[in-house]
């Protein structure tokens, strides 16, 4: 009997972890590349609304999915963001996937590993809808082994 009250206690504060651990969380979607693989002409977008309150600050975070196909330590992206004025602003990010070793950086247990990358910290956005366009910027036109790209926007407060 103690048995059973101790696995439905432990559960629940599993349980209780994760939701709290991920209570930040404001948006969060991953997108599929296309098996055949991602060209540098096509973006994925994400269309975001957000209604903050006032003095609210986010983190923009870049989740990206890899696995043993994709030929390259590091990731180029070029990332548009539009914010609900129409403003636009591009950046050019690099990303680190592998050690100099070669070792895949990221967590994951198998050929596919995970990470999230910091995009921009403590920003304070407008109520509205925000679109970013992701492009990978790599001097290959088409790149192979990357299994999705997500986009997280987290309250810091």
């Amino acid at each position: 009997m103690r048995t059973k009250a101790l696995s439905k206690f432990a559960f629940l504060a599993i349980l209780v972890l994760f939701v709290s651990c991920d209570s930040n969380k404001v948006y969060d979607e991953y997108l599929a590349i296309d098996d055949a693989g991602w060209e540098s002409s096509k973006s994925i977008d994400f269309e975001v609304e957000l209604n903050p309150f006032e003095g609210e600050v986010f983190d923009i975070l870049i989740g990206l999915r890899n696995n043993n196909d994709y030929l390259y330590s590091n990731l180029f992206l070029f990332v548009e963001v539009q914010n609900p004025l129409g403003e636009r602003t591009i950046d050019t990010l690099q990303y680190l996937l592998a050690e100099p070793s070669g070792k895949w950086i990221g967590s994951g247990v198998g050929a596919i590993k995970h990470n999230i990358f910091n995009y921009k910290e403590s920003q304070v956005l407008a109520k509205g809808v925000y679109k970013f366009k992701l492009r990978q910027g790599m001097r290959s036109s088409m790149l192979y082994g990357l299994e999705d790209v997500g986009l997280r926007i987290e309250s810091v407060n």
